[in-house]
């Protein structure tokens, strides 16, 4: 079997095709590498992985690769910790609605006219941000306030679309929803924009690496 991943130089998609490729699967990976820059893997020189650089909302490009893959996860995405989320408000909404449009057009040619099967979408617990009662349970995505930040609402829009593309198109799905991710592999991500908490330059990464810089630092971000 063969599953292309999209974002799989960051730091979610390297654990998934490091995963994918240790049971076994053949394995393509698509990255503009706009995050990270040129990073080096473990399984690069493995000979069941294959790294396409390209961007995921070139619709053309994603068919072509698509096709001879049997799944796909899309996990290509603009996304970082909260300083991040204010700092690329308006782009981390337009232009993951474009990654993801461009992805599941891809993927209904692939499933229509090639051998793609079925897609998993990656969401986030953000899609539950507005919610007022815990634990969520499946279903509350639909009946809780939607998200108030661009990067959960378009979230909750990549359900959508995974949902609308089953509807229509009969494009199989699953969507998993990472809560905050750490480990080893996070590097400080590419910006021409610096934010500032206190004396800490923060990393533009995930929410936990920033809380760990602050508290070296000698900050007390968890009260």
């Amino acid at each position: 079997m063969k599953v292309c991943v999209s974002g799989s130089a960051g730091f979610i998609g390297g654990y998934i095709v490091e995963d994918l490729l240790g049971r076994g699967y053949d394995v393509i990976g698509v990255d503009n590498l706009s995050k990270y820059g040129p990073v080096s893997k473990s399984f690069d020189s493995n000979p069941k992985y294959e790294l396409v650089v390209g961007d995921a909302i070139d619709v053309d490009l994603m068919t072509k690769v698509l096709m001879d893959c049997d799944h796909f996860i899309a996990g290509a995405a603009l996304i970082g910790g909260i300083s991040y989320f204010h700092a690329f408000a308006y782009d981390l909404l337009a232009q993951n609605e474009r990654i993801m449009a461009s992805s599941c057009d891809a993927a209904i040619r692939a499933n229509r006219q090639g051998n793609l099967q079925k897609v998993t979408y990656m969401s986030s617990s953000m899609v539950f941000e507005s919610t007022e009662h815990w634990p969520s349970v499946e279903g509350d995505e639909r009946q809780v306030p939607p998200p108030l930040s661009s990067y959960g609402f378009q979230k909750l829009a990549v359900e959508y679309f995974a949902k609308a593309a089953w509807d229509q198109y009969r494009l199989p799905y699953t969507i998993v929803r990472p809560f905050n991710c750490v480990g080893i592999g996070e590097m400080r991500a590419k910006s021409e924009v610096e934010v500032k908490s206190g004396n800490v330059t923060l990393a533009m990464s995930h929410v936990v690496p920033d809380l760990v810089q602050k508290i070296i630092k000698g900050q007390d971000p968890l009260h």
